[in-house]
């Protein structure tokens, strides 16, 4: 991924710190013990409650980067790199921060653990400068990027609004929620496909954008219905473009998912393939 723009934005100014946030389940757990061991005193994990405190070799973390050539090494090395921080505060303090938006409470008054650092999730919040919450989870916080298809972008960070905010906790209300939520047949796609050794090249966050899109090839494709559109999109994200090509130019793509247990049962053997 291109990190040019990020080279000549960042570490320009002495009085601000630069921060990556990732998910050390994105790599081997003996990996990142070691990583973890490496660098200790420059990471901080965001999951603080003490409910989450076993899920901590899973979770995000805040890594601290000193300069451009830590940036680099870092970003060719740590698998599930998912945002870069500038903040303008000190690693602890901006690590409880964060975590404050790992749990958010929704408009039936659940508590979800939540990925908020995902771009469809954090766009959302971030524009949210009316709430009490947006100057606890964003203050201090000068610039945030997210990967995007081949470079890192810049999402854009409002100012809060609210006065004298007192509720660190993020509950959203039901408009905001559904912005944030997933629709069934992306969480159920995507859940699959995490189970498969093809997405495992992908960070989480882009794994989310290409299920999206392998659903909406379905849709162009004339797959619409629940279980065909779902195993087109399992099948043109394990690699089987050249196969739904081949269906669609002979007529046959139609007849084809209606054979559901066939491509299925091919799907999990992992013989579809651009091969």
């Amino acid at each position: 991924m291109d990190i040019s723009v990020l080279q000549q934005t960042l570490f320009n100014n002495k009085e601000t710190y630069t921060y990556l946030v990732f998910e050390s389940g994105a790599q081997p757990l003996e990996d990142f013990r070691i990583f973890h061991s490496q660098h200790a005193p420059c990471m901080h994990s965001l999951y603080l409650h003490p409910q989450l405190a076993e899920f901590q070799e899973y979770g995000p973390w805040l890594l601290e980067v000193k300069n451009q050539a830590q940036l680099s090494g870092h970003l060719e090395v740590l698998a599930g790199v998912v945002g870069i921080i500038v903040a303008h505060r000190h690693l602890s303090s901006v690590a409880i921060q964060l975590s404050r938006g790992c749990t958010l409470v929704g408009p039936d008054n659940h508590t979800s653990l939540v990925r908020f650092y995902a771009p469809h999730v954090l766009n959302v919040l971030a524009l949210s400068s009316e709430s009490d919450w947006h100057a606890f989870l964003f203050r201090d916080i000068a610039q945030w990027w997210i990967p995007g298809n081949d470079k890192w972008e810049p999402i854009p960070l409002s100012d809060s609004t609210s006065r004298l905010p007192a509720n660190p906790v993020i509950r959203l209300n039901e408009a905001t929620w559904q912005k944030i939520a997933d629709k069934p047949e992306i969480s159920s796609v995507l859940a699959q496909w995490q189970t498969m050794p093809s997405s495992q090249h992908f960070s989480p966050c882009v794994q989310r954008d290409m299920v999206i899109k392998a659903l909406r090839k379905a849709k162009h494709a004339g797959i619409t219905e629940g279980a065909d559109s779902k195993l087109y999109a399992l099948c043109y994200l394990n690699g089987g473009k050249a196969l739904l090509a081949s269906l669609a130019a002979g007529g046959s793509l139609e007849e084809a998912f209606k054979d559901v247990p066939s491509l299925a049962n091919r799907l999990s053997r992992g013989q579809i393939t651009d091969d």
